[in-house]
């Protein structure tokens, strides 16, 4: 695409994104403390965001973090990031946008571990998606296992914590093994999620998904996959999955709020037999988000 001129918010102000800077004494610089959100534009209009900006707030909450502002605050802030890079839209492009909040500046006085106090750092990241995105993702991703294992009474697994070094250590891991994407299991062994998905097997007609207690987040576009499937009268089973149960799947697939639904072809070299429900469920999701009714 033709170079375009990008902005960020940064606390209240829009500024040219080469700009976008937070004080080197911010909690999210130093120690990873942070909760970010990941959604994008569908043809220009933003899809399910109540929903992220809800469960923010909710993350926030749980860390004993109370946030100076709500959901309607944090929509606004939103809009002025769409509105600011709207040359983008006008381009044919939608964008992924990006929200993220930390407790602000570290207090030395009050301890490096204290963060109740202060005023949060907030900052909405846009980036334009290539014009072919969705048409490129229909092809179908491939997925390795994670070669490390995670507990899954961890208590981070369960937000969406910017503290995301194991992620990027496993996504790095994937591509220099020639596959899109890795699924972690957890210490027992069981299948939970990928580095930035949630994960989905297909199998006698019906979708089994990890439970949250098997230690996963579990994302806004795995939630409307199961609305969509108990709409057309799909049962889906929240179960442990082990290893072993992708020998018997007759299709996988992954979600994000970026990708929607991904099908997998191959996991770990080994092809799946069939990627015709995961298939629906793309054309499905990807209806609902390009009906939804939030203007860009």
């Amino acid at each position: 695409m033709t170079p375009v001129s990008l902005f960020a918010f940064v606390n209240g102000q829009i500024v040219p994104i080469e700009q976008a800077s937070v004080s080197s004494m911010d909690f999210g610089f130093l120690y990873g403390v942070g909760i970010f959100e990941t959604f994008r534009t569908w043809q220009g209009r933003l899809f399910a965001l109540e929903r992220h900006l809800t469960r923010l707030q909710q993350s926030t909450q749980r860390l004993g973090w109370m946030l100076p502002f709500g959901t309607e605050t944090l929509t606004a802030w939103v809009q002025q990031t769409v509105n600011a890079n709207a040359q983008v839209l006008r381009g044919g492009h939608d964008l992924r946008l990006r929200l993220t909040v930390t407790p602000g500046v570290v207090d030395a006085e009050r301890g490096w571990w204290n963060w109740t106090a202060g005023q949060p750092t907030v900052i909405i990241h846009a980036v334009p998606l290539p014009a072919d995105f969705d048409r490129l993702s229909a092809q179908g991703w491939t997925a390795v296992i994670a070669p490390w294992r995670r507990p899954k009474n961890f208590p981070l697994l369960s937000i969406k914590s910017s503290a995301y070094f194991a992620n990027l250590l496993a996504r790095r891991y994937a591509k220099e093994n020639g596959a899109d994407e890795a699924l972690w299991l957890n210490m027992d062994g069981n299948l939970t999620e990928g580095t930035a998905t949630n994960f989905f097997i297909v199998s006698d007609g019906e979708l089994w998904t990890p439970p949250a207690s098997e230690g996963l987040l579990t994302g806004i576009a795995r939630q409307i996959v199961m609305e969509l499937a108990q709409k057309i009268g799909i049962a889906v089973r929240e179960k442990p999955l082990p290893l072993s149960a992708l020998d018997d799947a007759d299709e996988a697939f992954v979600t994000n709020a970026v990708i929607g639904v991904m099908p997998l072809t191959k996991v770990e070299g080994r092809p799946l037999p069939s990627m015709t429900m995961a298939t629906a469920f793309r054309e499905r999701y990807l209806a609902e988000a390009q009906s939804a009714s939030e203007v860009g």
